[in-house]
């Protein structure tokens, strides 16, 4: 007896998918001369008592490859520590942060870089962040110091989200669709910096704190942000707490797609409460 033939259609798109190699993304900083590249997702670099990480926390809304690397070389005898990436496409909910930590990150827990914080709000006498970079990118992203705010003062050994109560954003550089969350709710001038102020309530996973933007009218790679004014502000205006505390001020770009290098030639924060 002889057995009917099966005909096996393969479409001709499968098979031609079969056939094209995985596209290897590579982040543009890492291949420069003298320059040595840690790209490991959440690699560390300290730096006395500044925390340089290789945050990827929206990595799982990448649709491909992806890559992103801290980096470190010497430029006439003075190191610099910066960071590299490349997220093809775009997502306005933000990639990856590649950043410098200073205190205590509530995301993290762990030991503070600076054992005066989480600070009192009401105790802070100074509080300045000294910045320098060296941008080249191309897409959407933003140059975005923030500083989280928590309702405890305790720096535990694990993570706490939950006791945030608002995030400060300050946008000095911006490109492509980025754009702060929430609406223009006021344009003020502190420190010597107009801002538009963006907000957004409820913010977060499952709506746990306020969201604030502090946007640059313009842009700016260099500058001193006096944290302090703004605090001073928002506790005037009644829009946080003075008995919450500062956990971290924190520095990096928010990556919302497309390719980049940044250099950090100068990064300081200046910080003196009641007790200094």
């Amino acid at each position: 007896m002889r057995l009917p033939r099966l005909d096996v259609v393969v479409p001709l798109g499968l098979l031609l998918a079969s056939c094209i190699p995985i596209e290897t993304v590579e982040a543009p900083g890492k291949n420069g001369a003298g320059v040595k590249a840690s790209c490991g997702d959440w690699a560390e670099v300290r730096d006395g008592p500044y925390v340089y990480q290789n945050n990827v926390w929206g990595q799982g809304k990448a649709s491909g490859g992806y890559e992103q690397c801290l980096l470190k070389r010497t430029v006439q005898g003075q190191r610099q520590i910066g960071w590299t990436w490349n997220w093809p496409g775009h997502d306005d909910s933000v990639f990856a942060y590649p950043q410098i930590v200073f205190g205590w990150k509530p995301w993290s827990g762990g030991q503070s870089t600076d054992p005066r914080f989480p600070m009192k709000i009401a105790d802070i006498q100074q509080l300045d962040l000294h910045f320098e970079v060296e941008t080249q990118a191309t897409g959407h992203y933003n140059l975005a110091p923030e500083v989280w705010l928590t309702r405890s003062g305790q720096a535990s050994s694990t993570p706490k989200p939950s006791s945030i109560s608002a995030e400060i954003m300050f946008w000095m550089d911006y490109a492509g669709a980025a754009k702060p969350a929430g609406n223009v709710v006021d344009r003020p001038t502190l420190g010597g910096i107009d801002y538009e102020v963006w907000r957004a309530d409820n913010f977060g996973a499952g709506g746990r704190w306020t969201y604030l933007a502090f946007k640059s009218t313009e842009i700016r790679h260099s500058g001193v942000i006096d944290i302090h004014a703004v605090l001073r502000y928002l506790v005037e205006g009644r829009v946080i707490d003075p008995t919450h505390y500062v956990a971290s001020v924190e520095f990096g770009n928010e990556v919302m797609g497309g390719s980049g290098t940044t250099w950090v030639e100068r990064f300081a924060v200046e910080a003196r409460g009641k007790a200094d």
